[in-house]
């Protein structure tokens, strides 16, 4: 039985090395073309149109606080996701003219926004919201967390953001 065995595990791996061979002979399969070594570059311009320019957000509290985030691209596109206790529930999305956003880069600007702190908090403190909001100047995103101790003129800044940006006509996104 054994042998009978050994005998079948040789004819089996001398036809498999009979298929080898008759493969190695065969004509050759066509290759693909290479694929092309250049690559589509976007310029600086094309880059930061696609950028997020302006950015807000509002984080849950222990109570009934809204909670949406808003996008704003340098091309004008904005994209709002309202999560919890607002108007608007689920994705929307508007158009900002380049006016509108240079006039918010602007008032950034003016309180000199991207030399605030990033974080503005007390962690002993619990139940309060946080104001997450971005601005894009001179090509660098700056992001500074608001919840306690934020000085008035950042409040004022967020308080107008928030105003800004809501009440834009919105539209509800259903590619999403």
């Amino acid at each position: 039985m054994k042998n009978l065995l050994y005998a079948a595990i040789v004819l089996l791996t001398l036809a498999a090395c009979k298929d080898k061979k008759a493969i190695a002979e065969a004509e050759p399969v066509a290759k693909p073309a290479p694929a092309p070594t250049t690559l589509a570059m976007q310029t600086p311009e094309q880059a930061f149109k696609d950028s997020i320019v302006i950015e807000f957000e509002k984080s849950p509290c222990f109570g009934r606080c809204p909670v949406y985030n808003v996008k704003v691209y340098g091309s004008g596109f904005a994209l709002y996701e309202g999560i919890n206790f607002t108007e608007k529930m689920g994705m929307y999305t508007t158009k900002f003219t380049k006016q509108e956003i240079d006039e918010i880069v602007k008032i950034a600007e003016a309180i000199n926004y991207d030399s605030l702190k990033d974080e503005y908090d007390d962690k002993n403190v619990m139940d309060l919201p946080s104001t997450y909001s971005a601005v894009r100047i001179d090509g660098k995103l700056k992001r500074i967390k608001a919840r306690m101790d934020v000085p008035l003129a950042l409040k004022n800044f967020n308080e107008n953001l928030s105003v800004t940006l809501l009440e834009k006509k919105w539209v509800e996104y259903s590619d999403y």
